[in-house]
């Protein structure tokens, strides 16, 4: 890494922030450990500091873990956390993709589960299916685009990635309380 880059791990490791956990390791050559950010061990020199962007490459340099801070804990490195990384992952591609009129089977096909698994967990996590989370990413979109721009309701419809004009309106009518072109005149 620069020097600079360095500079700012070790200054947001010197300050224990929880924003860095699981984000990079600190392998301490002066004790032949790695730790998380947020380790309350007695904070090493810079000049000892070596900076790893995950666990496995701070072993690959000879490293082993801290007791104290246990690196294996760190968020979205643990097994326990596979779920919630599969759900947040779910839930990017959803937004990125909200217009194009992907479905469920076949995000579940990119992530490598089945709809069913995903259905499941994106549940147990945010209390909505994800049916309802790319509706609500649709019908967001589909606002914006109806005060941002002057396309057609038809346009924007499609573009949100609605099937049909009447299915885009009732579900806008039905969130909303007013028509897609009720919202334009306001």
């Amino acid at each position: 890494m620069m020097k600079t880059d360095s500079t700012r791990l070790y200054a947001a490791f010197k300050a224990k922030d929880v924003r860095f956990d699981g984000r990079f390791f600190v392998g301490i050559s002066s004790t032949g450990i790695y730790c998380r950010p947020v380790c309350r061990a007695r904070q090493p020199k810079e000049e000892n500091c070596t900076f790893f962007s995950t666990a496995a490459q701070a072993e690959q340099a000879g490293y082993r873990p801290c007791l104290l801070c246990r690196p294996e804990l760190a968020p979205g490195s643990s097994i326990t956390d596979a779920t919630a990384v599969l759900v947040h992952k779910a839930t990017r591609m959803l937004e990125e993709n909200c217009g194009n009129g992907q479905s469920i089977e076949e995000l579940a096909g990119k992530l490598g589960c089945t709809d069913r698994h995903l259905r499941r967990v994106f549940t147990a996590e945010y209390h909505v299916s994800p049916v309802q989370y790319l509706q609500t990413c649709r019908l967001l979109l589909a606002k914006n685009l109806l005060t941002d721009t002057d396309l057609s309701v038809l346009d924007v419809a499609m573009s949100a990635g609605f099937g049909s004009l009447r299915r885009f309106n009732d579900l806008f009518k039905n969130h909303y309380h007013l028509s897609p072109t009720a919202l334009r005149k306001k």
